[in-house]
């Protein structure tokens, strides 16, 4: 590598950890980030982050981890995680962060695939991740974040101290290199490691803060788990825009609305329950959240009267994101009160300025609108690939789009409408069947607390359409009564043939049902 290669590569590419870099120049004494730990307030300006960043990732050297090598994060949120995470950026050590809620084999699997060579992980997460780590020979430094060593090789305070703050600036990073890696949740096989470039980050922070209108030096609030892509792509524009994110670890509906109060915030992104249950909160209409400007919902539909209770509390326009983590979000937006055709359902929008965004057949071939299809997507944001999955990463880029795994169909106003997982559709007596609709249709009866619809074999119908619930609270449920329910909603090639109330549903460690297990479990029903 010449100087002059080193210089062009600095001045014009396209890498996350520059980010950081930017924003401390022009902005070093603005407000970046806000924790709590130990119920203490702490902040950092762009300018401690970015000195922050800059000694760990020097600390990184000196324990020599090298770029291109991966480094598992595991941790609840913190300020810490951001430290980590552009420390990493910076020196082109690609980030594996690890949903710590997983089952404890899933987060072994995760650190002996990626080939990890070094963990930061939280004290009180230690009892989860040293047994996963044991055995791992690619695994040469652990971390402990905090002040305390534990039964790590260093904690990381340890690690930072003494260490120079300046920039690291001794290595290409190409626009393409891999950034971070994040494991999707596994709902149907084993988690698949989605490779994350720099320009898919950079474009996605740049796209989010147009599409959103994200302000200057705004404030943002997260409650998302930043192990998670959803977290990740509201907090890139908000830094990018040098915004303030205030970080909570869990969701607590006080405290939510204190921190709305306190800190001025004016956007956040939550689950439509979390949504819910801020505005079923006794004496909210005493708050005073006027700063509040901008509600983003994701992972599932929210209807028009939880919508405009939102609206009423919070003064707010509230957007629908969707997208993946093969493809780093938003790919589309439901803006709201945008018009559709079909009223209510689970509209994704439109897709965001630097996406296309079509629905096609199993030949490739793109359809009209109102036709159901597999959703693909084109774009600077769409993933390198699955890690060490060569067929996988084709299967999902076939005729030069990006392929969801999600089927839906566009509608007369040119809004997409999800309709269901490709692989979780039904096939039943020659008839599609949508698991969703089902799982609506069950869901709308009285005392059902979860429901998952799937197919099984069977020996007139193909595969029958079977149905697990799970009950509210100590109702009590009556299967034929439920099916009876069904049959007043549903065509009859719909109807569940049988539904299995059960105490709970096999979920994966970000809260989706893995139907391979329900599949699995009920595969000899009607043998």
């Amino acid at each position: 590598m010449t100087d002059t290669s080193l210089n062009q590569n600095i001045i014009e590419r396209v890498a996350m950890g520059d980010m950081l870099r930017r924003r401390s120049r022009e902005d070093g004494d603005k407000l970046a980030l806000v924790d709590f730990p130990g119920g203490q307030r702490r902040e950092y300006t762009y300018a401690q982050l970015n000195q922050r960043a800059n000694q760990m990732a020097h600390g990184l050297i000196a324990k020599g981890i090298q770029q291109g090598e991966k480094l598992a994060l595991v941790s609840s949120n913190c300020s810490d995680m951001f430290v980590t995470y552009f420390a990493c950026y910076k020196l082109g050590v690609i980030v594996v962060p690890i949903n710590f809620m997983q089952n404890p084999d899933d987060i072994r699997y995760n650190l002996e695939h990626s080939e990890t060579v070094a963990v930061v992980y939280e004290d009180i997460l230690a009892g989860v991740v040293r047994p996963c780590m044991s055995g791992n020979e690619n695994i040469r430094l652990n971390i402990q974040i905090g002040s305390e060593q534990g039964d790590s090789d260093i904690s990381m305070e340890d690690l930072i101290e003494g260490q120079s703050d300046d920039e690291i600036l001794d290595r290409v990073i190409q626009d393409r290199d891999t950034a971070h890696m994040i494991y999707t949740s596994g709902t149907t096989s084993r988690p698949k490691a989605v490779e994350t470039s720099h320009l898919s980050l950079v474009v996605a922070a740049l796209t989010g803060a147009l599409e959103l209108d994200v302000k200057k030096e705004g404030c943002m609030l997260l409650i998302l788990p930043l192990f998670h892509c959803a977290a990740l792509s509201m907090s890139f524009p908000t830094l990018l825009r040098s915004g303030n994110i205030v970080i909570h670890k869990s969701f607590d509906v006080e405290a939510v609305l204190d921190a709305v109060e306190k800190d001025k915030v004016d956007n956040a992104t939550l689950l439509p329950m979390m949504w819910n249950a801020l505005t079923s909160s006794p004496g909210v209409e005493q708050r005073d959240l006027s700063s509040f400007e901008l509600g983003i919902y994701a992972m599932a539909p929210m209807d028009a009267n939880s919508l405009n209770r939102v609206r009423e509390v919070f003064g707010c326009k509230m957007h629908l994101g969707s997208g993946q983590t093969e493809f780093a979000p938003a790919a589309c937006l439901f803006m709201d009160k945008s018009p559709t055709e079909f009223g209510e359902g689970n509209y994704w929008g439109r897709p965001v300025s630097t996406v296309e965004q079509a629905v096609i057949d199993d030949q490739g071939n793109e359809l009209p609108q109102g036709e159901i299809g597999e959703i693909v997507w084109r774009g600077a944001q769409a993933m390198s690939g699955y890690y060490k999955n060569p067929e996988a990463s084709a299967e999902a880029s076939l005729f030069g789009w990006h392929h969801s795994g999600d089927l839906g169909l566009i509608d007369k106003e040119g809004q997409l409408l999800f309709v269901d997982r490709k692989k979780d559709t039904i096939k039943s007596g020659g008839e599609n069947v949508s698991s969703m609709k089902v799982e609506q249709s069950l869901l709308s009866y009285g005392g059902i607390l979860q429901a998952a619809a799937f197919g099984v074999p069977h020996p007139h119908w193909g595969e029958a359409v079977c149905a697990c619930v799970v009950p509210s609270g100590d109702k009590e449920l009556d299967e034929e009564a439920i099916i009876e329910h069904c049959k007043q909603e549903l065509g009859n090639f719909e109807v569940p043939k049988k539904v299995v109330i059960a105490e709970a549903l096999p979920l994966t460690g970000t809260g989706k049902v893995r139907k391979v297990e329900l599949r699995q479990q009920y595969e000899n029903l009607f043998q």
